[in-house]
């Protein structure tokens, strides 16, 4: 997989657009730092690749969720504790809609 600078895209879009067909994907830094996946799609494939993107983006924020859970000790919480503060934040959000 190819890197690129955000200014090299900017300055050369056709030069990274033969790399995106050569690599199959490119890597877009700014400051040395990974910013952004270019991918290739098509017209035939595009609900596909977004679905698949969507998916990935799903399990980040899942796998997130368990390291906070398990970080805070959230995930040994019983069934009666998660019932108990899902009715505060309930009750919490009714008061503020009012």
């Amino acid at each position: 997989m190819k890197i690129i600078a955000s200014r090299e895209l900017s300055a050369r879009p056709g030069a990274v657009w033969a790399e995106l067909e050569v690599e199959g994907a490119v890597v877009i830094t700014r400051d040395g730092l990974p910013m952004g996946i270019i991918t290739p799609t098509s017209p035939a494939t595009l609900l596909e690749d977004m679905r698949e993107i969507a998916f990935a983006k799903a399990r980040h924020a899942v796998a997130g969720i368990r390291k906070s859970s398990a970080a805070t000790g959230a995930g040994r919480m019983s069934m009666e504790e998660i019932d108990t503060e899902i009715r505060a934040c309930r009750s919490e959000r009714k008061t503020l809609k009012r």
